[in-house]
C-alpha cells in the first residue's frame, strides 16, 4: 500500500498518478478508449491496460494503491493455498 499519493491532471486526456517517489502510473486516452500505464518500480513488465471510461481507470488505480490486508483483533487469518493465488502479483 501506497500511503500517500496525488493525481494530476497534465493536459486533455493525460494524467498522471504519483508519489513521493516519482511516478506510479500514467492514465491517457480519452472517450471510450482509457490505457493505465504501471510505472511502480517491480511491475514494469506489466502490460497496459485497457478501459472504456476513465472513471473504472480510477477505480482500478485506487485499488492497487489503496488496498490493505486488515484483520480485526482476535480475527483468525484464513490461509490458502499458494497454487490458489496467481504468481504475477506476489
Amino acid at each position: 500500500m501506497i500511503s500517500h499519493f496525488n493525481v494530476y491532471r497534465r493536459n486533455i486526456g493525460h494524467w498522471d498518478i504519483s508519489s513521493k517517489d516519482g511516478r506510479l502510473f500514467r492514465l491517457r486516452g480519452g472517450p471510450g478508449e482509457w490505457e493505465i500505464y504501471n510505472e511502480r518500480k517491480g511491475k514494469e513488465r506489466m502490460p497496459t491496460l485497457k478501459f472504456k471510461d476513465q472513471g473504472t481507470a480510477m477505480a482500478y488505480v485506487c485499488s492497487e494503491l489503496m488496498h490493505e490486508l486488515i484483520l480485526a483483533e482476535g480475527q483468525e487469518p484464513k490461509i490458502i493455498e499458494a497454487w490458489n493465488v496467481s504468481q504475477q502479483h506476489p
